[in-house]
């Protein structure tokens, strides 16, 4: 983020509809170009939200504690965002919030939920003329267009969200992460029938693949990738999807790992080029070896595979860096998160469950932890202790916390209350 003491942008004054904001910052529109595709911005996944109240009520004050505030609000956003998103300062009282994985009236209920819990906290009230969110339609030539969301279109869309009953028995909606509606009430004039939402069915769930994997002077294999949907447990939504390889071989050297990763990154072209021809919301974790992307010859050999969907990859590719444990310097890790950053939307480690591995990833860039569950046999009794411990060192070194590959659904729970911030479960999970 911007220093806290000065602005990052120069913004005009808030207009009551339509609105221009022109990016002083070079550094930002570097940021934003990232989220400047229609698609994008048409589905409600871009929004802004203000400050202007607080800022009304300090009057002469606002200028001495404006730091502390920012800090507040860029703590709360930071806590309910997931490692695919990201939010950016514009000015003294302006964020811009983009949540490219998530459907549009859930990220602006996200934003709204953040923006009322920053208001009650400074103002110790709620009014609905103080909550300030808009949506924005347009990033271009240095300038964001933007527009007020509706509040009562807002609620309605997030009341029938959340007022649906999900299926008997459907292990997709573990008990305590079933409400996609935000925790904080929505302050805004309900006399009106509010519009229906539309429904946002998850694009790639359910999806298996074969893949003959052929390495040189190695006994070839097959090589099973599902699609599996992984949950943003704090928000009880399902905001991205993840790579699950299956039938590796063992042990793995270099040369198999480098063969997985290319039919890895193949198979996510394919879902990339089918997600540019339909549209929505989408976000794919990606896991490649670390031993492929610290080489340049393979590093080469992956990046060409993906050159058709190079934009693509930039807005809704997570990249989870694996083989990460003690034996990886941080310096080498750092130089390959740079290397690989610009590329994607986010890099993830995935880590083994020693606080050797976790402190080796301290401070590289990462924008989220990854362990795979099997490390830490969820099924065994002291289940629910291992989850807590691992989860708890992890949350020391980074905000984001994922566990892939539980073995039962219902798993999903445990790793809730274990503190974990993303889960994903094995095997087909109904939506």
């Amino acid at each position: 983020m911007s220093d806290p003491k000065s602005p990052a942008l120069s913004v005009p004054a808030p207009q009551p509809e339509g609105r221009v904001d022109r990016i002083a910052s070079v550094g930002a529109r570097d940021t934003l170009d990232r989220l400047s595709d229609p698609d994008l911005l048409q589905g409600g996944a871009v929004n802004l939200i203000g400050l202007d109240a607080i800022r009304a009520k300090l009057a002469d004050r606002w200028e001495a504690r404006r730091g502390r505030i920012w800090e507040h609000v860029e703590r709360e956003i930071g806590r309910t965002i997931g490692p695919a998103d990201l939010f950016l300062r514009l000015d003294d009282v302006t964020y811009l919030v983009a949540l490219p994985s998530t459907p549009g009236f859930s990220a602006q209920a996200v934003c709204l939920t953040v923006l009322q819990d920053v208001l009650k906290f400074f103002l110790g009230e709620l009014s609905p003329a103080d909550v300030l969110v808009r949506t924005v339609s347009q990033i271009e030539g240095g300038q964001i267009s933007s527009a007020p969301v509706d509040l009562r279109r807002l609620h309605g869309a997030v009341t029938a969200q959340s007022g649906r009953p999900a299926p008997s028995g459907s292990p997709a909606s573990p008990p305590s992460v079933q409400a996609t509606a935000p925790a904080t009430p929505i302050a805004a004039p309900l006399g009106e029938t509010a519009p229906a939402a539309p429904i946002w069915k998850p694009p790639l769930a359910g999806r298996s693949s074969h893949h003959l994997v052929e390495p040189p002077a190695r006994p070839k294999f097959d090589l099973t990738l599902n699609i599996e949907p992984v949950w943003n447990l704090k928000r009880g939504l399902i905001t991205s999807f993840v790579v699950d390889r299956g039938g590796l071989p063992t042990p793995l050297d270099a040369t198999i790992c480098e063969e997985i990763d290319m039919a890895v990154v193949r198979h996510a072209a394919k879902l990339l080029q089918e997600h540019a021809r339909q549209g929505g919301p989408l976000a794919v974790h990606v896991p490649l070896h670390f031993s492929s992307l610290a080489n340049q010859r393979s590093r080469l050999r992956l990046l060409g595979l993906s050159q058709a969907v190079r934009e693509a990859m930039r807005q809704c590719v997570l990249i989870e860096i694996c083989g990460l444990d003690a034996g990886v310097p941080p310096s080498r890790l750092i130089e390959v998160v740079g290397l690989v950053r610009s590329l994607c939307a986010g890099v993830l480690g995935r880590v083994r469950p020693s606080r050797q591995a976790l402190a080796a990833a301290r401070g590289c860039g990462l924008r989220g932890l990854v362990i795979e569950a099997a490390l830490l046999s969820p099924q065994v009794p002291e289940a629910e202790v291992r989850l807590k411990a691992f989860a708890a060192a992890a949350t020391d070194i980074n905000p984001n916390v994922i566990i892939h590959g539980l073995p039962n659904p219902l798993l999903i729970d445990m790793a809730a209350s274990a503190g974990f911030t993303h889960a994903s479960a094995a095997g087909e999970v109904e939506i």
